[in-house]
């Protein structure tokens, strides 16, 4: 009965991006989702078996992501060769901006059965396994662009990476639990995601702990003499969906439909989500 209920929410795709005009092959809406990934997880491996779990949902979010990328990258070029855009008016970019990296996060997920997918929860038990997506993204288009230029994603494959998720306990109003670091080196592609198992000490009975994340990156190497420098995820993927309510009469003004919100990105806005005992 969960699983035909979830199948039924309506989940759509998390994050879509919308083709130049008379841009044939762009992704259709149908291309991955993370809420539908998770579902697919539960009937492919057990309920204990978490990571399994959040790399599946992992992989499924890079494919949009990377579809997504496909679609950016013929866009800039477009506007290099001065083929027009969707703008309201002509514009000429002398030098185009470049996006170097961007940093993602999502969820948190957790499971909500015995034997139920691991689904987007912003309300988390103390003691039930929950992880968190961290994604992150280099620029695979050429500086500036044009044949043979490297990218940004080939001039940082060599570099060293740290990430920490961060979080505010914003009950108590007091610093939260860091999960990481998490090192490693960017390596080729442009996309690094992983999954990071989040855990909480048991609130009071009656008094559920109201949390903020956020992740931030430091560029450690290599070698003496690289300009640091570091990140947060300005954007972060809420994929839980939000069912439309609707208030059958209030006095004084009747009816109230309040329309549902689908899985999304938020601009500077961190995850937030609530655990209980």
């Amino acid at each position: 009965m969960v699983m035909e209920t979830i199948q039924k929410a309506g989940y759509q795709n998390e994050v879509t991006v919308k083709a130049a005009s008379g841009d044939v092959g762009a992704p259709a809406a149908s291309v991955g989702r993370v809420a539908a990934a998770a579902v697919e997880a539960a009937d492919l491996y057990a309920s204990d078996e978490v990571e399994k779990h959040a790399r599946y949902i992992a992989d499924a979010w890079e494919v949009v992501l990377k579809e997504q990328t496909k679609v950016y990258t013929r866009q800039l070029r477009q506007l290099s060769n001065g083929l027009g855009t969707e703008a309201a008016e002509p514009i000429t970019l002398h030098p185009l901006p470049y996006q170097w990296w961007n940093l993602l996060l999502a969820g948190p997920f957790q499971s909500i059965a015995a034997l139920g997918p691991f689904l987007p929860h912003k309300i988390i038990r103390h003691d039930e396994p929950a992880f968190m997506i961290a994604a992150l993204w280099r620029n695979p288009a050429p500086i500036p662009p044009g044949f043979g230029n490297p990218s940004a994603a080939q001039i940082m494959a060599p570099y060293d990476f740290r990430i920490h998720l961060e979080t505010c306990n914003l009950t108590a109003c007091v610093n939260g639990p860091d999960f990481g670091p998490i090192d490693g080196v960017f390596g080729g592609g442009f996309i690094n995601t992983f999954t990071v198992p989040i855990n909480f000490a048991q609130p009071q009975q009656g008094r559920p702990t109201l949390y903020e994340m956020n992740m931030v990156v430091d560029i450690l190497g290599p070698g003496v003499g690289l300009p640091p420098f570091a990140g947060f995820a300005t954007w972060v993927l809420d994929p839980d969906l939000e069912p439309p309510f609707f208030f059958p009469f209030i006095p004084g003004v009747g009816p109230v439909f309040i329309p549902g919100v689908g899985p999304r990105l938020q601009h500077d806005t961190p995850a937030r989500f609530a655990v209980y005992i």
